[in-house]
This record gives C-alpha cells, structure tokens and sequence, in this order.
C-alpha cells in the first residue's frame, strides 16, 4: 500500500504538505462528519500513512522499502528492517486512529491540530500590545509632568492607572479573543 497515494500525494511532499493533506482528508472522512459507509475504513488509513510519514525516521524507513514510490531503496536484509519498523509504526497508528474516530469531530480537531502556540501567542501578542501602550501613555506622563514642573506624585498616580487599567484591558482581552475563536469554530465548523 502506497502510503503516499492514501494521502494524495508524491513521494517528494514536504512535512507541511502531509500535514495539510492529513487535516483536509481527515475533516472529509472523520466517522464523525462523514456520512460515506466506508468512512471510518478511510479515516483509519489517512491517520495510518499520516502517523509514518510525518516523523521523519519512520518515512525515511518506509521510503526505503519497496511499498513506497521513492526511488530510494535499501538492500535486502535493510529493507525487511525497515519494512517491520512501519509495520509496527502503522499497528500504533491504527489504534490511535481508531481513538480518534470514536471522538467528535471539533475534538478530535483541537486534539490534534490546535497548538498551544496557536492559542497562546495572539493572546500574548495582545498582552505585547497592551505592556507597549501602556508605556508609551507613562513615558508621556513623565515627560509633561518633568517638563511643566507638575509634582511629581502624578507620574505615580499614572504608573498606577496604567497597571490597574493594563490588567482591565488586557482580562477584557482575553475574553474577545476565546469570544472570537468560539465564532470561528462555529462559523468554519472546526
């Protein structure tokens, strides 16, 4: 079996190739979502030839056996080496895939495309924002208040509505942001 023909592509696709054609066949044939009979057999088969070829060792095993489209061939005693390392490679595959289509859809999605990154870093992008905002209004607050001579209990006062009114802005933040990736979710149906 041509694993890479199960994910629709060539043997020379990059990692972030496999990656997207895994998350778009995976959306067309998760049990959850598909109403084709054999949908479970098909998603048990992307997830199967997604889980070898994303690690780099185990496509550099499974490239090197006669299963794959690679020109790249190992010797005899190599190749039934490599050939049982993706066999064992698919075996765990299959039941991982087999988890994962018992699983609805949207979790199944979160679980495993969703980064930690992709979740975090806008949230700390807007956090950036907020901190570089809020120096900017104290910085002009002490340049007026050192340059007009005005005591110098204001750039105090200042200091203290920037932290206070920082950590207003940025829980209101916070709450627009999962807001927004709510509406998202259930606008694009992931």
């Amino acid at each position: 079996m041509d694993l890479y023909r199960v994910l629709e592509l060539t043997h020379e696709a990059d990692a972030a190739a496999i990656r997207a054609a895994y998350r778009r066949l995976a959306k067309r044939y998760h049990p959850d979502v598909s109403l084709l009979p054999d949908a479970a057999e098909r998603f048990v088969a992307i997830t199967e030839a997604y889980e070898v070829l994303i690690d780099p060792v185990g496509r550099g095993h499974y490239d090197r056996t006669r299963s794959s489209p690679s020109p790249c061939k190992a010797s005899a005693s190599a190749e039934a080496r490599y050939h049982r390392y993706t066999q064992q490679r698919r075996q765990a595959a299959r039941a991982k895939a087999e988890t994962y289509g018992r699983m609805d859809y949207q979790r199944f999605d979160d679980d495993c495309f969703n980064t930690v990154a992709g979740y975090f870093v806008p949230k700390l992008l807007g956090c950036f924002g907020l901190v570089l905002a809020g120096a900017v209004v104290l910085s002009l607050v002490v340049w007026i208040v050192l340059a007009t001579g005005l005591p110098r209990i204001l750039i105090f006062m200042a200091f203290a509505g920037v932290i206070i009114g920082g950590t207003w802005m940025s829980v209101e933040f916070d709450a627009w942001h999962n807001r927004w990736r709510k509406a998202r979710r259930m606008r694009t149906g992931r």
